[in-house]
């Protein structure tokens, strides 16, 4: 019968499934020599015409590897072609990490097939069997077992039953199978001393956890790094092509080693790779993504040899700022000052105008990061712009001084440092020696003052911007706009009352005793409330001008 099926080797899954099911069952049983050859003979013969269906026969026939399966599969391996096929279509099952199906079939199961390959290969290492035909693979299959490890922490019970139930008395569980994997795949290759080194950091035991996952992926990646240059070169070139399309199964894995690698001296041409997939990335809707290939950007635009190679995603950059990710901002932010550095004339120029333009709304951020770097950079931005464009600029830096000035009662110390420098450096910019030397001696008072008296015609936007600033989340700034509001209507006021009431409530304010946020609205808004009355009331002398003017009864 076995010479029949050789003779004709041609059939469809099922019957390849049905075959290979009756090898693996009846196979303890069989004795007679002649008779093992013929299976061995059918299972080579069957691998070599029809690889796929025969690897996925046998994995459905023992997920976990027992030691049946494994005789069957030293058989496949023990000739070097036939070894080759197998290995690519376990590799290839590996990377097959599709989402689950509601089954409680292994073959239907494209996750649990997986993992199943994962576990064979494991075992096959074990027996040190085809180690020529694995290290011709070695990088695509420890980057897919890495894969592994991040999609078998999100196996459903349901999942990890399908795997386990004829297994259960096995110490290992699905993950910590996986992890094995990638231990037993080191040491074959040669790579112990990174192996232990992985162990040492507690970097295995971080890829158990889907907390610490990254943590882990980021360890494996530095310690992988000290790898011989061939073998680093072939691992970067070969993430850089998975990511050439996105895969929401493995990406971010892939991203996290790729940008850890980035930092490796040993790799120069290879990082144009990055740079072409970066700007896809940058767009991307995946929690942290964004963020992550903002750190792998800025560390090449620190590099003298990629440094000037990132300016081709400056735009890419600067739109990272209107997002609400105030950790991929206070990213950009660095970034953007080390571009920034790197460009020349009139692009350096337009640049920072267009840039100084995006800075001002991140000033009240939540993250006192943002708030800090993105001041610092727009007083970094007044000093390169020239030409026609520094007409532009005033007046981008007009409207920036209202919201420095509340600044520099900022709650965090280094961003009202920021903000008292940059005023002081507006001042020179606009050629305004008073600001300069007000901000320099941090007289927010007189700066209040002076702003209004030099320029009326921007009542508007001051009482715009200090609107905005009654709902920040910190006291004094809320304080410090309460203040503003008042002085400027009443500074253009000529009632000797409202005046009055004007310089109560500014008096009441410099107390500083509503410490609480509730305290500070309430006594603003009766403030504004109590001095609108006033404002809208006709005054006296006007009250008995009007009288005088009546007809007389």
């Amino acid at each position: 019968m076995v010479e029949v099926l050789v003779a004709d080797p041609a059939f469809p899954m099922g019957q390849v499934l049905n075959i290979v099911w009756a090898i693996y069952r009846n196979l303890p049983f069989i004795r007679a020599v002649v008779a093992l050859n013929s299976l061995e003979r059918a299972l080579l013969v069957l691998m070599h015409k029809q690889p796929s269906m025969v690897v996925a026969s046998l994995l459905q026939c023992s997920p976990t590897c027992t030691c049946v399966a494994m005789r069957m599969w030293k058989v496949t391996l023990s000739k070097p072609q036939v070894a080759e096929k197998v290995l690519q279509e376990l590799l290839s099952r590996l990377m097959n990490q599709s989402p689950c199906k509601t089954s409680t079939s292994t073959g239907d199961n494209p996750r649990v097939l997986s993992l199943a390959a994962a576990r064979t290969v494991s075992e096959i290492l074990l027996q040190r069997i085809c180690l020529r035909e694995v290290e011709a693979i070695f990088p695509q299959l420890f980057l897919a077992l890495l894969f592994q490890v991040s999609f078998t922490t999100e196996l459903t019970v349901q999942e990890v039953h399908i795997f386990w139930r004829e297994h259960q008395e096995d110490l290992l569980g699905p993950i910590r199978s996986v992890v094995q994997s990638m231990r037993v795949l080191l040491c074959s290759m040669g790579f112990e001393s990174q192996a232990l080194a992985i162990e040492a950091q507690g970097g295995w035991d971080a890829l158990l956890s889907s907390q610490t996952h990254l943590m882990g992926v980021r360890i494996v990646a530095r310690e992988m790094m000290k790898t011989p240059r061939p073998l680093l070169s072939t691992i970067f070139c070969h993430l850089a092509e998975l990511l050439s399309v996105e895969e929401p199964t493995w990406e971010m894995i892939a991203m996290v080693f790729l940008v850890e690698m980035l930092g490796c001296t040993s790799l120069s041409e290879e990082l144009d790779r990055a740079l072409e997939i970066f700007p896809m990335y940058l767009q991307s809707q995946c929690l942290g993504m964004p963020s992550l290939v903002l750190r792998g950007l800025l560390r090449l635009s620190e590099r003298p040899d990629t440094a000037r190679k990132t300016l081709v995603l400056l735009p890419y950059v600067m739109e990272q700022l209107q997002g609400a990710d105030s950790d991929a901002s206070a990213i950009a932010l660095s970034l953007l000052s080390n571009l920034l550095r790197l460009l020349e004339g009139k692009t350096l120029s337009l640049t920072a105008l267009a840039l100084a333009e995006k800075l001002q709304p991140l000033f009240s951020d939540e993250s006192s990061t943002v708030r800090e770097l993105s001041i610092r950079l727009f007083r970094n931005t007044m000093g390169v712009v020239v030409d026609a464009k520094k007409k532009k600029m005033k007046e981008v830096v007009w409207g920036s001084l209202l919201p420095l000035l509340f600044h520099l009662h900022d709650e965090d110390k280094n961003v009202a440092k920021a903000s008292q420098e940059t005023l002081s450096s507006a001042g020179q910019f606009l050629k305004w020696r008073q600001l300069a030397q007000l901000g320099e001696t941090v007289q927010a008072w007189r700066i209040s003052e002076c702003l209004l008296a030099r320029n009326r015609s921007r009542a508007k936007e001051y009482l715009r911007q200090s609107q905005s600033y009654l709902r920040s989340p910190q006291e004094p700034l809320r304080r410090e706009a309460v203040r503003f509001i008042v002085l400027q209507d009443a500074g253009r006021d000529t009632s000797l009352l409202v005046s009055s009431l004007a310089t109560q409530a500014l008096l009441i304010l410099s107390l500083r005793k509503a410490e609480s946020r509730f305290n500070v609205q309430r006594l603003s808004f009766r403030l504004l409330r109590a001095w609108t009355r006033w404002h809208s009331a006709p005054s006296e002398d006007s009250a008995q001008a009007e009288r005088k003017q009546q007809p007389q009864p």
